[in-house]
């Protein structure tokens, strides 16, 4: 990249030379406008151009030093923005681990086991107050786990 910027800066501290010929304006009988660089034979008709200097080396060179200076922190905005790209993405994977991981809990919470029923004299059986609370509490940490991914991923 480098290697291509030298002929554009050659040619940037050359300008100057090749701009301060002198340019005359003329126009014709027919309102036919010329502008060449030597004075033509009917001085009557003829206006001379000033032409402003190009930029100065020192110009130039402030310039180059400010771009490089642009450059590098554009460079660096662009890698701050790579990095929290990537800690935005694991922390949203980790986040939709924790629901699947949630949801999988529920699932195994919600199944009956051996001592979810008790049995009552008669025949008779109830489903014990523990097992609601254990899937109320799987329930919650799926909730929270959503909602812990909603926040990370912004909505």
């Amino acid at each position: 990249m480098v290697k291509k910027l030298y002929p554009l800066v050659i040619v940037v501290l050359l300008l100057p030379w090749t701009l301060t010929a002198e340019v005359y304006r003329t126009v014709d009988e027919d309102g036919n406008v010329t502008y060449t660089d030597s004075p033509p034979a009917d001085p009557k008709k003829v206006e001379k151009i000033e032409i402003q200097p190009g930029p100065s080396e020192e110009s130039i060179s402030d310039t180059m030093e400010r771009n490089r200076a642009i450059r590098k922190a554009m460079e660096e905005a662009q890698e701050k923005r790579l990095e929290k790209s990537t800690a935005r993405k694991d922390r949203v994977a980790k986040a939709e681990q924790e629901v699947e991981e949630a949801e999988k809990q529920l699932a195994a919470m919600e199944e009956f086991g051996d001592d979810d029923r008790q049995q009552l004299q008669g025949g008779k059986s109830y489903i014990r107050p523990e097992y609601f609370e254990r899937v109320k509490k799987a329930q919650r940490e799926l909730d929270e786990a959503k909602k812990r991914l909603k926040k990370i991923r912004g909505y």
